[in-house]
């Protein structure tokens, strides 16, 4: 078992809060199936998206996937 940091001890062997975030989250990642990281991921890439202006993502597009743009 892990334990957080007690402020009131001075025990090294503890993990801290960025290594347990990152260990849970690995853990989480590793237990996950391909098609439910790509989901995730274009979950978080719409999002991040869907702040732009028809010009940001004009531009966006044009910058990496320009075909998408023609015809």
């Amino acid at each position: 078992m892990i334990a957080l940091p007690n402020p009131h001890s001075n025990s090294d062997n503890s993990m801290n809060r960025q290594e347990l975030l990152e260990a849970y989250i690995d853990r989480i990642l590793d237990n996950m199936s391909t098609k439910d990281l790509m989901r995730l991921v274009g979950d978080q890439i719409e999002e991040n998206l869907q702040g732009y202006s028809d010009e940001e993502l004009i531009a966006e597009v044009e910058e990496y996937y320009p075909e998408l743009l023609e015809g």
